[in-house]
C-alpha cells in the first residue's frame, strides 16, 4: 500500500482546520501547525450560507452547528427614512448564523476525528515552492503539500510575494454578543456612512456588526461609544444599551487580492489569499468551500503542483466575484455622500428588485452557487 501524501498546514483557525478535515478525509497525512498553545477563534457571531453548509454537511457537524445558532426566516436591510429597500426570504434555503468560536471548535473536532495532528507553539516563517514550510528559529518541515492558512498577515503569502493588493478599506466594524431579543431575521440599518445589523446566533445571544468610517475616532473606540452610536441610530438605542463595557472587537476592513494562490507545491487560503469586507458573510464561507473542492482535486491528482492549479483555475473566478461585489457595497457604505443617501437606497432596491441584477447579486451573495436545485455542484465555475 503506497503511503499517504503529507500536507503542512500553517494556522490552525477556520480556513486551517477546514482544509484539515477535507483533506484528512480524502486520505491525506495531515499536520497543522499554530503559534498559540491553544487555538482559539475570536469575533462574535458569523453567517454560514449554503455554500459552506453543504461542506460541513458532509463533514457530518452542520446539525450540531444548527442546533447550537440561529437559522434566519429573512435578510433586511432598512435605510435612513426607515424604509426596507430589501426583503430577501429564506424558505428555500439555509442561513445559520452561530458563533464563531462554535464554528472553530467544530472544525477543528472534524479534523482531529479524521486523522489530522495538531502541533501548538509553531510560529510560521514562511514556505518555499518545493513544499517547506519554515518555522522561526530555522526549523523546517518537508510536505508534499504546503498550505498557507495563516490569516490577513500571512508570512506564507508574504514570503511567496503573491499579494498583489494588501490594503485597509475606510471603514471598519465593532462586532460584539449582546443578549438576545431578537426575531430570526438579519437586519442591517443604514444612517448615512454608517451601518449596524443585528442577527440572533443562539437562543440566548444576538449578534451585532456595528460599523463605521475609520477616520473617526468615536467609530472605533472600545468600549463601545454608545452615546456616538445611539446619536446615529436613535431608534437602535435598545440596541446598543445591551453591549457590555467587556465585550467587543474591532477591526479595520481589508482586502487582499492574489494573482495566483498557488506556488509549486504550496497554496494559500481564506484571509491569506482573499480577505475582504463581511458585508456578504463569505469571508469563512469561501474558505470552507475552498478546502473541500482543493480535497476533491488533489484526491485524484498524480501530480500536486498541476492539480492546484486546476483546483485554482475552477475556485478563484467565483471568489474573486464574491469579493468585488462586497467591496463595492462597502465602499458604497461609507463613501457615499450623506447628501445623496435617498439615491443610494434607490440603486440598491433597484438591483434588488430588477431579475437579472437580483439572480446574480444573490447568486455571489450564496458564495457562487444556485440555490436550491444547486446546492450538490460545487464544482461550477462563476458565471
Amino acid at each position: 500500500m503506497a503511503d499517504k501524501r503529507t500536507v503542512a498546514i500553517a494556522g490552525g483557525g477556520i480556513a486551517g482546520f477546514a482544509a484539515a478535515a477535507a483533506l484528512a478525509r480524502h486520505g491525506f497525512d495531515v499536520r497543522v501547525y499554530e503559534q498559540s498553545e491553544e487555538p482559539r477563534e475570536f469575533g462574535a457571531g458569523i453567517y454560514l450560507k449554503e455554500n459552506s453548509l453543504q461542506v460541513l454537511d458532509r463533514l457530518g457537524i452542520s446539525d450540531q452547528l444548527a442546533a447550537k445558532g440561529q437559522r434566519l426566516n429573512a435578510v433586511r436591510v432598512v435605510d435612513e427614512a426607515g424604509k426596507m429597500i430589501i426583503n430577501r426570504t429564506l424558505e428555500d434555503e439555509r442561513l445559520i448564523v452561530t458563533l464563531r468560536a462554535d464554528l472553530h471548535t467544530a472544525l477543528r473536532d472534524a479534523a482531529l476525528d479524521a486523522g489530522a495532528e495538531l502541533i501548538t507553539r509553531r510560529r510560521v516563517a514562511g514556505a518555499s515552492p518545493e513544499g517547506v514550510l519554515h518555522f522561526e528559529g530555522g526549523d523546517e518541515v518537508k510536505a508534499d503539500l504546503v498550505i498557507g492558512a495563516d490569516g490577513l498577515h500571512s508570512r506564507v503569502r508574504d514570503l511567496l510575494g503573491l499579494a498583489r493588493i494588501n490594503a485597509r478599506l475606510g471603514d471598519g466594524a465593532t462586532r460584539v454578543l449582546i443578549p438576545r431579543e431578537e426575531e430570526p431575521y438579519s437586519t442591517e440599518y443604514w444612517s448615512g456612512q454608517h451601518r449596524v445589523g443585528v442577527a440572533p446566533c443562539s437562543p440566548d445571544w444576538t449578534y451585532s456588526f456595528i460599523i463605521g468610517p475609520e477616520r473617526e475616532d468615536r467609530v472605533r473606540r472600545l468600549p463601545l461609544d454608545r452615546a456616538y452610536w445611539t446619536k446615529q441610530f436613535p431608534h437602535l438605542e435598545h440596541v446598543f444599551a445591551r453591549v457590555s463595557d467587556e465585550t467587543g472587537i474591532h477591526h479595520a476592513h481589508a482586502f487582499v487580492y492574489c494573482d495566483t494562490w498557488v506556488a509549486g507545491r504550496v497554496a494559500i487560503i481564506g484571509d491569506a489569499a482573499h480577505a475582504q469586507p463581511p458585508n456578504f458573510g463569505q469571508g469563512a464561507g469561501l474558505a470552507i468551500t475552498a478546502a473541500w473542492t482543493m480535497a476533491e482535486t488533489l484526491a485524484d491528482a498524480r501530480d500536486i503542483g498541476r492539480g492546484l492549479v486546476r483546483w485554482e483555475r475552477q475556485e478563484k473566478p467565483r471568489v474573486d466575484m464574491v469579493q468585488r461585489l462586497t467591496t463595492a457595497y462597502d465602499v458604497a457604505g461609507y463613501k457615499w455622500p450623506p447628501a445623496f443617501a435617498g439615491l443610494r437606497s434607490k440603486v440598491f432596491e433597484t438591483l434588488a428588485t430588477t431579475p437579472f441584477t437580483a439572480s446574480r447579486w444573490t447568486y455571489y451573495w450564496r458564495g457562487g452557487i444556485d440555490a436550491p436545485d444547486g446546492l450538490d455542484e460545487l464544482e461550477g465555475t462563476a458565471r
